[in-house]
């Protein structure tokens, strides 16, 4: 049996204690005003860090799953298909790539598994890629089972009962699993391929849906729709035992007690506390955004995602860049929002350029420009938001290394140019199915190569 985590001594269970038995009662809160207040501030701040990925699926959930109003609205068990590649404005989550056709689905678990049948698929990747409430990722992919067709059978961690014999087990975390369907298409014909698949693949629920009513509203990420959904979320779901001690000191601010939280009912101390630590946790993760990953020496970090352990700072600051992420064996991935010189990466002061060596992949690589205000991909007018494996320059010269310009002024040679915004941006290279040297060898991108400068009025200055 594998020890998780490691432990320097590994942890103990209570429940084998000779008469142990833990108190009923809560636990106090401080008497003292600004005591109580900064108490509550530190619970709230931890609930936030550890809570705004499962939050920020939610608020996707109840778009799409829950409430019948919004446009995107197709219920539990049903995928939404997007028809085209991921473009600016991309509606779904944040930092998308645009490679693949993406399809999103909403399973409810909570009263049954469900059936997933996948066609036959003859484009060289696919991934169903299965998000638990807190963004562990797991995959029915080209790398797990192949490009057969095959029927899985998904069921919760707890559930019991008997396979169908025409199926292949499937097991994920929780009650309710977000999965996104990826299927690489780039030309016209993969697209076209790529809606067929889109248009294949089938969920059959084989038990009654979960009741939602109760399920709080959230648009906005602001303290009460936050603590509420987190709340709700915690009570539909559960959470792994691992994390029951941190769990239930979430419970000082009415969440995941007898009853549902109610912002509005707190005590003014508690809500002040609440307002203060929220507000810190998003101040913390929007700062530590440059550090997601591990760095590797060129300004580039690899980006440790979708198994999590207790990193739930690491955990945070991934989906609040982008939800979404799956592990490195299907997606080798990197991102940067420096220079060379560890400078912001910024397309009003600079000019860059970027040397590739394209990687050794089972599948195909890309490097993304994102907005680093937005999270999205930049409108430019060649609509160009990517560099990759299937670039006319890489395929004309297959194996040798191209440098990339980026930067917002079109340059006079522009097979290679990656349009870059008047302001700040990042990169994200992406690499999937990574070959076995790839992440054995560390293999990583040359570093971002600031270059000409531009003035005040965003003219380049003479070199």
């Amino acid at each position: 049996m594998k020890v998780y985590p490691w432990q320097a001594k590994q942890s103990y269970p209570l429940q084998g204690v000779a008469q142990f038995c833990p108190t009923k009662r809560p636990d106090i809160l401080p008497n003292d005003r600004q005591a109580r207040v900064a108490y509550t501030a530190s619970l709230a701040m931890d609930a936030v860090i550890y809570g705004l990925p499962s939050v920020l699926q939610y608020r996707e959930m109840f778009q799409q799953a829950i409430n019948p109003a919004h446009a995107r609205y197709v219920g539990f068990n049903c995928f939404l298909h997007d028809r085209d590649l991921a473009g600016p404005g991309y509606q779904a989550f944040k930092s998308p790539n645009s490679d693949t056709l993406y399809s999103n689905a909403w399973l409810d678990l909570s009263n049954g598994p469900v059936l997933i049948d996948v066609p036959d698929i003859t484009l060289k990747y696919y991934t169903l890629n299965f998000l638990d409430m807190f963004a562990n990722a797991s995959n029915i992919s080209t790398r797990t089972f192949g490009n057969t067709a095959r029927r899985y059978f998904i069921a919760s961690s707890n559930w019991e009962g008997n396979v169908p014999l025409d199926s292949t087990l499937f097991r994920v975390a929780t009650p309710f699993v977000w999965i996104l369907l990826r299927v690489f298409a780039q030309y016209p014909e993969e697209v076209r391929i790529a809606r067929l698949v889109q248009d294949t693949v089938r969920i059959t629920p084989l038990g009654a849906p979960a009741s939602m009513a109760g399920a709080p509203p959230i648009q906005a990420i602001e303290p009460a729709s936050f603590f509420a959904a987190l709340d709700f979320i915690l009570r539909m779901n559960g959470h792994p035992d691992q994390e029951d001690a941190l769990v239930y000191r979430f419970r000082s601010l009415g969440i995941g007690g007898e009853g549902s939280f109610d912002y509005q009912r707190l005590q003014p101390d508690i809500r002040e506390g609440l307002d203060s630590g929220f507000q810190q946790a998003l101040s913390i993760v929007s700062s530590s955004r440059s550090q997601l990953g591990i760095p590797t020496g060129t300004g580039w970090t690899k980006v440790d995602k979708a198994r999590y352990g207790f990193n739930f700072l690491s955990r945070a600051v991934t989906n609040h860049v982008g939800l979404g992420a799956n592990v490195e064996e299907e997606n080798y991935s990197f991102n940067t929002f420096v220079d060379s010189d560890d400078t912001p990466l910024n397309g009003y002061e600079a000019t860059y350029t970027l040397t590739i060596k394209a990687p050794p992949v089972h599948a195909f690589w890309s490097l993304t420009l994102y907005d680093a205000g937005t999270f999205e991909l930049f409108p430019n007018p060649i609509d160009r938001y990517l560099i990759n494996d299937r670039s006319a320059s890489f395929k004309e010269s297959p194996g040798e290394p191209l440098t990339v310009s980026i930067q917002h002024q079109r340059p006079v040679d522009d097979a290679l140019w990656l349009p870059a915004p008047q302001g700040p941006f990042y990169l994200v290279f992406r690499a999937y199915l990574p070959a076995p040297e790839m992440i054995s060898s560390g293999w990583r991108p040359d570093p971002v190569i600031r270059s000409v400068p531009y003035d005040r009025n965003g003219r380049m200055k003479e070199p």
